[in-house]
């Protein structure tokens, strides 16, 4: 029996975008059917804890975080789990990673704040494109802090819950970033890595979504055979292999992603026939 559905947000939940409402109706009407029938829906995303409650408020679903990859995991909006980097451990792995490969920008999610590092210098037009480019996420985009003083602030002082490096959006950049993404976990065992197309997402060792989603269920002594987990991407490989006759991977997902899933389904809403087969309705 199915009792939580656990899915990554970008590219799945909210995938066709709804840049309004979030996501759409049909998806809405499915979770809703979903927890009436007494199932729990939890976010498994590497995004921070803001997006808990935006998701409530724009949608009026209940739902869980498990955050920033497994790093953070909030259940009826109180934070049960948290889990940051060893300050020195980050510095040095993002001190290696910007003298070898000289990403373009660097974020860092933390218990205070977003933050965003570019090697650029700031300028009126880098303003711009980065307001530009925020607005056009509409209801998804989330608060940043765009400072280079706060962001070397944040390493020194900060909790942070994990970090992204920008490779590019070029194809050759974002093999690189798959290449690099292996070497990096092989150099730097006390860390998380993971392949995102043309990011690489850095997380505390053991905080993993399978790591989260793990804790998460047993928190709630949920049977771990009672979950479906939803992605569509290089961080969520964690979850597909540890429930592999439960995974479902979103078609638009790359091949290498889509090869760890056990189902492949083109909207989230498709899981309907999958949890409700025919003859129930």
């Amino acid at each position: 029996m199915v009792k939580v559905i656990a899915t990554d947000l970008d590219g799945t939940l909210f995938y066709p975008k709804k840049r309004y409402r979030m996501i759409c109706r049909k998806t809405k009407k499915f979770l809703q059917r979903f927890i009436d029938d007494g199932g729990k829906l939890v976010l498994v995303s590497g995004r921070n804890k803001a997006i808990e409650a935006k998701f409530r408020k724009k949608t009026g679903i209940d739902a869980d975080l498990i955050g920033c990859n497994g790093s953070v995991i909030i259940e009826k909006s109180q934070v049960i789990k948290s889990t940051s980097f060893n300050k020195e451990s980050l510095k040095k792995i993002l001190f290696d990673i910007r003298r070898d490969y000289d990403p373009p920008m660097v974020l860092l999610m933390s218990k205070r704040r977003n933050l965003v590092y570019t090697r650029t210098d700031v300028s009126h037009m880098t303003n711009l494109a980065y307001f530009l480019w925020r607005i056009s996420n509409g209801t998804y985009r989330d608060p940043f802090v765009r400072s280079d003083r706060v962001y070397y602030e944040e390493l020194e002082t900060g909790e942070v819950y994990k970090a992204m490096v920008l490779f590019g959006v070029t194809k050759k950049r974002i093999i690189q970033a798959r290449e690099v993404t292996a070497l990096l976990n092989k150099q730097y065992p006390d860390a998380e890595f993971s392949w995102i197309n043309q990011m690489i997402e850095i997380s505390p060792k053991g905080c993993t979504k399978k790591d989260g989603l793990e804790f998460y269920l047993d928190y709630n002594k949920i049977p771990r055979d009672n979950v479906v987990v939803v992605g569509d991407s290089g961080n969520d490989i964690s979850m597909f292999d540890a429930w592999k006759e439960q995974s479902f991977c979103m078609e638009h997902g790359r091949p290498e992603v889509k090869a760890h899933a056990a189902h492949v389904i083109k909207n989230f809403y498709d899981l309907e026939d999958y949890l409700y087969p025919l003859e129930e309705k």
